[in-house]
């Protein structure tokens, strides 16, 4: 089952994804990266001399804003938000346009990273419910200050494909433990799931070495997280770590 994983991931990408060629110059992507309203994620590759020009054509912030969500109304989101763009390379644009710029040699790789950009920020909008006190990611450092858990922020590694991903904590390793990496998912799916379990496939056979373990942080607080998401993640021996059930694992993360 694992020995197929990475083929199956590939395959399962190109079948569902779609190219529109719009003119000579610029073509449409439609990737099946599900955002919260299930909406595949599309994106705009332009040719601009020798440079490529990678966007979302304004859509992940317009389409928070036509759910009466300012993104920038809030400090924190906006810090937040920022530190996004920082740690996936992109940019963002006066007419609210998310972008990135870059050689024919880096076109898939900044794909790849604008993509979990756009999915990362929609996601932003779950902080926007009157139950929601503080930004997830932020509730999970604090998780980890108040139990002295040594960490560094917004890490990327390198896969064996050539693709980078971005971790939100990297939990270096010591004596007592190997490395142990962090991602933070405030509303996670099976599609999420599988894409995540790829991703880090990919980082940890680049860093064999390193023993890493992933630890997945589920924002499980007023919802249900599917069993066949906790069960996948077991059968990739990455860690589901459940916002409710936190405190099970600090002595694991505090080594």
């Amino acid at each position: 089952m694992k020995n197929n994983f990475k083929d199956g991931y590939f395959k399962w990408l190109y079948d569902n994804t779609q190219q529109f060629n719009i003119n000579n110059n610029i073509s449409r992507l439609t990737l099946p990266y599900l955002d919260r309203n299930n909406d595949c994620t599309e994106i705009f590759i332009k040719f601009d001399g020798n440079r490529y020009i990678i966007t979302d054509d304004s859509e992940t912030l317009s389409e928070l804003y036509l759910s009466n969500f300012n993104l920038f109304s809030s400090k924190k989101r906006t810090t937040i938000f920022n530190q996004i763009l920082l740690s996936h390379g992109v940019k963002k644009s006066d007419d609210d346009e998310l972008y990135i710029t870059c050689s024919k040699e880096e076109l898939y790789q900044k794909i790849h990273l604008l993509t979990q950009c756009m999915i990362k920020i929609s996601d932003l909008f779950y902080t926007a419910k009157n139950t929601v006190q503080s930004l997830f990611i932020e509730d999970v450092q604090l998780f980890l200050d108040k139990n002295d858990i040594r960490y560094s922020q917004n890490v990327s590694f390198s896969g064996i494909s050539g693709l980078t991903t971005n971790y939100d904590f990297l939990i270096p390793k010591s004596k007592n433990a190997p490395e142990r990496i962090i991602k933070v998912v405030n509303n996670i799916d099976q599609q999420q799931t599988n894409s995540i379990l790829f991703l880090w496939n990919d980082t940890s056979q680049a860093r064999k070495d390193y023993l890493s373990t992933l630890y997945v942080f589920l924002q499980d607080e007023g919802k249900k997280i599917s069993s066949s998401i906790i069960t996948s993640m077991n059968n990739y021996d990455v860690i589901p770590v459940m916002w409710s059930k936190r405190e099970k694992f600090t002595k694991d993360l505090v080594k």
